[in-house]
């Protein structure tokens, strides 16, 4: 996402999180965003929602839903992010069991989790581009979460006009926060693992297919700007 031409560049990141309890109940979570051009967002939103809607899915899309008889359908939602040159999506991947909450964390999951967000983004913003930033409504113990995260990232970039806003949304009725659903349910599953022969399976081989990858369950380049997965190392 690089300033063309002294442009500004601004961008919505649709954000969302799977496998997220900081307990290892999932060995992995995942948190994913999906970056969309600004001016592309209404025709990417609508031209998705209509995908939606001629494979017969009325209803959220997520990627629990994703089901032997949905298989196919769930596919082709897969192929309209690799088929979208201009968007984009990225993963940070976090081994549970290693999140050390005491020592780094004041013994806080919820600060780690946001901490973890944190790490997701800030290596795709730039202090040339602004950002819009959307997560899905979580019911948090602490009242500034979402205040201390923009904040962190403002820091970082040393530059509060860089994002625009972070807010949160509804994902039911955001149809490319559902898509970044899928993805991010794809990755997290593939690092947890799946049942041999499911549905879910079939679909994160698809997706790892369609990204060039032999499995999800990978930690891409740094340079690796379509679908890139950053498996934190918290040794």
């Amino acid at each position: 996402m690089v300033q063309q031409h002294g442009t500004v560049q601004q961008y919505v990141v649709y954000c969302d999180e799977s496998c997220h309890d900081v307990t290892a109940h999932h060995k992995f979570m995942a948190i994913g965003g999906l970056w969309v051009p600004r001016q592309q967002k209404a025709d990417l939103s609508k031209s998705f929602a209509r995908l939606c809607r001629s494979v017969g899915l009325r209803g959220e899309v997520k990627w629990k839903k994703v089901s032997k008889s949905r298989l196919e359908d769930y596919k082709r939602l897969a192929d309209f992010f690799f088929d979208q040159k201009n968007i984009r999506f990225r993963t940070i991947v976090v081994e549970q069991a290693k999140v050390k909450l005491t020592e780094f964390h004041d013994s806080d999951a919820e600060l780690a989790f946001y901490k973890f967000y944190y790490e997701m983004l800030i290596k795709w913003l730039e202090t040339s581009n602004q950002y819009l930033i959307l997560l899905d409504l979580k019911s948090n113990q602490g009242a500034d979460r979402y205040t201390d995260l923009r904040t962190w990232l403002e820091r970082k970039l040393g530059s509060p006009s860089s994002i625009l806003d972070l807010t949160i949304i509804d994902s039911k009725e955001t149809p490319l926060a559902q898509l970044c659903d899928l993805l991010t349910g794809a990755v997290a599953a593939a690092y947890n693992g799946t049942r041999r022969g499911s549905a879910k399976e079939a679909l994160v081989q698809h997706i790892a297919s369609r990204a060039g990858f032999h499995s999800l369950k990978t930690a891409t380049s740094s340079s690796e700007d379509k679908f890139n997965i950053f498996k934190i190392d918290l040794r």
